[in-house]
């Protein structure tokens, strides 16, 4: 699904870092960190490194585990290229943060919240069981439940939020990714056409892992209806309204 060589990648993502980059110096350079909406929408940043931007590590370890281990060279360098792709996002996201970090208390070690913090269980007993689970139901959980059905909530209609807050740094990090997540979705619903077509006995086994994955992700996502529905400043829309139009 991803139809591209790995010499295409790194010329496509190069040029989309060059773009973002640019706009996060920009950020910086004009202290856009004091042109916030009020100095409580950095409550939503903590959340969000803390939770999504622990989950895109632990994901780019699992893609890198699959790549690894798969056998047929097409999803072999697929899982490779999201593998690149999650990294990428960690990245971009404690770099779109990192001057807000000059300025305000809490977003250090992001790490040792997502292991003691009661309220990131759900991320991390997400991330945690995914990756633990079988190569297959893996791709479900990963390239399927979370990358198909939930990531366009977070990246677009959050990210909407945040441009109605003065945060242009996070608004171009979150849309960087979601041309990445177009793959990704590609990605998780041609592994769940393959595996339909592969034995007419794997359709329970798919749809059970379809409605465990798609709860567990929807259980994940709480947490940005409460940093859309609660804690930004400048309310744009709700999370069910996001969600139903989506």
């Amino acid at each position: 699904p991803f139809r591209l060589t790995m010499d295409a990648y790194w010329k496509y993502q190069g040029e989309k870092d060059r773009k973002l980059y640019a706009v996060i110096d920009a950020f910086a350079q004009n202290n856009g960190q004091f042109g916030v909406s009020d100095a409580r929408y950095v409550n939503v940043l903590k959340l969000f490194l803390q939770a999504f931007t622990q989950q895109e590590y632990v994901a780019h370890r699992s893609f890198a585990h699959l790549g690894r281990h798969f056998r047929g060279d097409g999803l072999r360098v697929a899982c490779q290229q999201q593998a690149a792709d999650e990294l990428r996002h960690f990245q971009n996201q404690t770099h779109a943060f990192a001057n807000f970090n000059k300025y305000f208390e809490g977003l250090h070690n992001p790490n040792h919240w997502f292991d003691h913090a009661w309220y990131l269980a759900a991320p991390k007993s997400f991330a945690e069981d995914a990756f633990s689970a079988g190569p297959f139901e893996r791709l479900i959980a990963l390239s399927f439940s979370f990358d198909y059905l939930l990531t366009k909530p977070l990246f677009v209609s959050y990210m909407s939020g945040a441009a109605h807050n003065g945060d242009l740094s996070s608004v171009s990090m979150g849309f960087s990714a979601q041309s990445d997540e177009a793959r990704h979705m590609t990605m998780g619903l041609e592994s769940v056409k393959f595996l339909l077509k592969q034995d007419p006995a794997n359709l329970p086994i798919v749809q059970r892992w379809m409605d465990k994955w798609f709860w567990r992700g929807y259980r994940v996502m709480t947490l940005a209806a409460m940093m859309q529905d609660y804690m930004q400043p400048k309310h744009t829309t709700s999370r069910k309204e996001a969600w139903e139009m989506y």
